[in-house]
């Protein structure tokens, strides 16, 4: 079992409610696109890293699922930076 208090488990946490946050203000207008994009590529590929962080933590089948979905999010991290590039 990891503990809510792990800095892992602390930074996933603080990086899903950046995505939320940014979603929420996208959606309703105050954000523009490119910034968007922008933030949620940071976010993302901040987030990819403390979900490797967090597989440290956990026995070997969930560690390497955990890696996997690491690795996509990085990858669709990636996809919204060239977004963001594309829109610049």
């Amino acid at each position: 079992m990891v503990a809510v208090t792990e800095p892992a488990v602390v930074l996933t946490i603080a990086w899903l409610l950046v995505l939320f946050v940014v979603a929420w203000r996208y959606r309703f207008g105050s954000l523009p696109s490119a910034r968007a994009f922008v933030l949620v590529a940071a976010a993302l590929a901040w987030l990819a890293f403390s979900l490797l962080q967090l597989a440290d933590l956990l026995s070997p089948p969930y560690d390497d699922a955990l890696g996997a979905v690491s690795g996509i999010t990085l990858l669709v991290g990636a996809w919204f930076a060239l977004r963001w590039w594309r829109t610049r």
